[in-house]
């Protein structure tokens, strides 16, 4: 179960980390590939049905499905001649990833109980993991010579290959399925979905992931892009630019997860926004290759930190109902994916550089969400929640 978040995130980086391979490859513009990783997004918010449906059916069912279809989709982009293949690829991606994803996070809040934060932990370690090997897995295709479509080819095969193993695997099945209740109703109506709707803090917490959304793989792209196009970088050098900069979660999710373990959420996830977009500025302003990469560890840290926080309130948010309140967040959090476009745009029209300026307006966004955040806490005086360690991945399972 560890091991979903890892493959995820891998698999999730391939269409970042090659867009400029496949978009030499295919004449696309910029903002055609941008569209491309944008399709990810309302797939994601598609999928989101069946995270709400965690609550009542079969989890292993619906994460093995959502690996099978993982893996239809990786084959698609593989075998892609054009734009709207890519973005149909792309749209599946993202509703697979949420189905599998979900459905394992919906069970382990069942397995880990007390325990939720200490296996989130592991899970996101290993998550890393991932994040560091979608990188090494496009840089190791490349050396066998073999082009972007092999590195989907081979996702492909790895996420069928998970598929089989969640196929086998026991889940804790849904609480009124378990208590003899079949149908769950009254609990999994409409009424409860309306209730977390109506949440303002399942709205601030969507709100946040929005803004954060784009400083994951999209910011990771066009990084690579701006290295490869503008700086003269070769593909491998900027991989491993992209490789050092992903590699922040690691101390993120080790030595920092240890020192913040008392702080208060809103205090981490300030620090964290602070983090990401002083390390988007840098990116921006500075072309020395060493900043960049220093500047790309820096935001992956604050990255990490803040969706440590936005998972960790997520999970506990609505005790009973995390399937339906992980769906309405993946709703909020996805409905930004206009913006991957958005940038593509400005930089078809005023370069790379000017385009990764938006991440700089998304960071005071986020600078601003947080900073408010913290002070509705302070009026209402409520508590520190120590061990304030979650991640912005969603399925973390224990052994």
């Amino acid at each position: 179960m560890l091991l979903v978040r890892l493959l995820d995130e891998l698999a999730v980086f391939l269409p970042a980390g090659t867009l400029e391979s496949f978009r030499a490859d295919l004449g696309l513009t910029y903002a055609q590939a941008g569209a491309v990783l944008a399709a990810i997004a309302p797939g994601a918010m598609i999928g989101a049905v069946f995270a709400a449906a965690a609550d009542r059916y079969s989890r292993r069912v619906i994460a093995a499905g959502g690996a099978f279809g993982f893996a239809a989709a990786l084959a698609l982009f593989a075998a892609g001649a054009g734009f709207p293949v890519l973005a149909a690829a792309a749209f599946g991606m993202g509703m697979a990833s949420t189905a599998m994803v979900d459905a394992a996070e919906v069970a382990l809040v069942d397995l880990a109980g007390d325990d939720l934060r200490r296996y989130l932990a592991r899970g996101n370690l290993l998550a890393t993991i991932g994040d560091l090997l979608g990188p090494a897995l496009i840089a190791g295709v490349a050396l066998t010579g073999l082009s972007w479509r092999g590195v989907f080819a081979t996702g492909a095969g790895l996420m069928g290959l998970y598929g089989a193993v969640l196929a086998v695997t026991p889940l804790p099945p849904p609480l009124a399925v378990a208590d003899g209740d079949g149908d769950g109703e009254g609990d999994l109506d409409g009424h409860g979905v309306g209730a977390v709707i109506r949440d303002p803090a399942v709205w601030a917490l969507g709100l946040l992931g929005l803004a954060m959304g784009p400083f994951d793989e999209t910011l990771i792209g066009f990084v690579i892009a701006l290295l490869e196009h503008d700086r003269g970088v070769s593909p491998a050098v900027a991989s491993a630019v992209a490789f050092t900069g992903l590699g922040g979660g690691l101390l993120s999710f080790t030595i920092l997860a240890r020192r913040l373990e008392d702080v208060d959420d809103g205090r981490v996830l300030l620090l964290a926004v602070w983090a990401m977009t002083a390390g988007a500025v840098a990116m921006v302003v500075c072309p020395v290759l060493p900043v960049v990469t220093a500047a790309a560890f820096a935001e992956s840290v604050g990255l990490n930190l803040g969706w440590l926080a936005v998972q960790h309130r997520s999970l506990t948010l609505r005790p009973g109902h995390v399937g339906r309140t992980k769906a309405v967040l993946s709703v909020i959090e996805f409905s930004g994916f206009w913006i991957p476009i958005g940038i593509g745009a400005v930089a078809d029209r005023a370069g790379l550089r000017t385009a990764l300026g938006a991440f700089v307006v998304l960071g005071l966004v986020m600078v601003a969400l947080a900073s408010g955040d913290q002070r509705r806490a302070a009026t209402r005086g409520r508590p520190p929640s120590p061990g304030s360690i979650g991640r912005r991945s969603s399925a973390d399972c224990p052994p």
